[in-house]
């Protein structure tokens, strides 16, 4: 796909220098979703293009099962300065929370970048922890930070709550989850996605945008 890259890895053996390309992991959407993110989130879906190898989701069950994920949320807000909808998707490659994974992209795990100002790591890779506290499957979808947290009446309404903690129980029942956090090239937007790891390997949940002003 155009706009897309792929990192190489370079072995010397023997004094021969062989160049292995190294694939982007794979994330898929529905193809309508795939229009609307590149639609109203331009800047952003560049990005998206830059960093994976983007496709439809396949109708199967990996992709049912995400879909299942996002239902629950679809009518909670997102907690950013735009509303942004959890776009059910699936992610294939290398485990998110591999080195390989991080090379993959083309990402150092100590690289930071600003996003409209403010200091952050460039991608962040989060196994959730039991609870509701930083880390937690309910910190990762949400994206609210410690103090948010602890006061997390004023920030999320009991039904949305309720929708919140149905779609954390839908993704552990398919796997560990994980949350990932990948400041785009913008400079002003992240990419969220909240997954559970596949017996497979495959990972399948939902993928939001947050905007930062």
């Amino acid at each position: 796909m155009a706009g897309a890259r792929r990192v190489v890895f370079v072995v010397v053996v023997r004094g021969l220098k062989y160049v292995a390309p190294m694939s982007l992991p794979a994330l898929s959407l529905l193809s309508d979703h795939r229009t609307e993110l590149s639609e109203s989130f331009e800047d952003t879906f560049a990005s998206l293009e830059k960093y994976f190898t983007l496709g439809d989701a396949p109708d199967d069950d990996d992709t049912e099962a995400a879909r299942s994920v996002a239902s629950l949320l679809a009518e909670v807000q997102h907690s950013s300065d735009v509303d942004c909808e959890y776009y059910p998707c699936t992610l294939s490659g290398a485990d998110p929370t591999s080195d390989e994974f991080f090379a993959a992209l083309g990402v150092a795990r100590d690289e930071r970048c600003e996003v409209s100002g403010w200091d952050n790591p460039r991608l962040e890779v989060t196994r959730a922890v039991a609870g509701e506290g930083v880390g937690s499957a309910l910190a990762l979808i949400t994206r609210l930070n410690s103090d948010a947290l602890t006061e997390l009446s004023s920030y999320v309404t009991e039904e949305d709550k309720t929708a919140i903690d149905a779609a954390i129980a839908r993704l552990a029942a398919l796997g560990p989850i994980v949350g990932l956090q990948l400041c785009t090239d913008d400079g002003a937007s992240k990419l969220l996605l909240t997954l559970a790891r596949r017996p497979s390997g495959k990972h399948v949940g939902v993928l939001t945008i947050a905007i930062e002003t």
